[in-house]
């Protein structure tokens, strides 16, 4: 009697777990399927952008509609206050994106500015000089908004550094704004690789392709599969022989 006992818990202990993995492993896989199309319509969009007509219209309300757009701006740097993004990798080096803020003159606004990334250098206390002059000039980019609030902790500045540029850990328009004494809009102006004044601009380099999201997913529905079949020949079919 007591032996059935165990054999029955054995039995049903083996079920939830093999449930339990099933169900996980299909979890995984449609997590990885949702994030290969975000990526795809991402990179959708990132390819239409490059080939789609400028506008010199500013971005409004509602700003995710104008994501990965081409826009023209006329109007000056603000170069004596720039934000550099920390922990940016390219190749393996450590780097900072470099966000200026710019005043648009015709819609008499201010808007951030990635023009690329540059490397950090030997020692990171001390800061890579972004410098250039704050001369009119038309620049061009696509439009990049947020897709959703980052989960931040702390300020964005590192430490009490109070210089110019300032190395941030984030992007939060309101906090820059408020060190910049100016309103910016919540969105980054790219600026395209033609343009002159910029670093290095790949901006999806580092990103994890919608076909690698893809093949992740199979993975993860193969194993469910083998789960399923290692399910059926070693517990469901010799259940299902002695019953018969």
């Amino acid at each position: 009697m007591l032996s059935e006992l165990n054999m029955a818990m054995r039995f049903w202990l083996v079920q939830i777990c093999a449930l339990g993995t099933l169900l996980l492993f299909v979890s995984l896989g449609n997590w990885q399927l949702q994030r290969g199309n975000v990526k795809y319509t991402i990179e959708s969009k990132q390819a239409d952008s490059s080939t789609s007509a400028q506008t010199d219209d500013l971005p409004a309300t509602p700003y995710a509609n104008w994501r990965y757009k081409q826009i023209q701006l006329q109007g000056h740097y603000q170069t004596q206050q720039q934000f550099l993004l920390d922990n940016q990798i390219r190749d393996r080096l450590a780097g900072y994106a470099v966000l200026t803020p710019f005043y648009s003159q015709a819609y008499e606004q201010w808007v951030l500015v990635d023009r690329g990334w540059i490397a950090q250098g030997l020692k990171r206390e001390q800061l890579p000089s972004v410098v250039l002059d704050e001369q009119p000039r038309t620049i061009s980019g696509s439009v990049y908004v947020p897709y959703d609030d980052s989960f931040s902790l702390g300020d964005i500045a590192e430490g009490e550094d109070s210089g110019w540029p300032r190395r941030i850990q984030y992007v939060d328009y309101q906090a820059m704004s408020e060190r910049l004494g100016v309103e910016l809009l919540p969105f980054t102006v790219r600026l395209n690789a033609d343009q002159e004044d910029g670093y290095r601009r790949d901006w999806v380099a580092n990103q994890m392709s919608s076909q690698k999201h893809y093949g992740y997913a199979f993975q993860w529905f193969a194993m469910a599969v083998a789960i399923v079949v290692l399910w059926w020949l070693y517990s469901i079919r010799p259940l299902l022989s002695k019953k018969g």
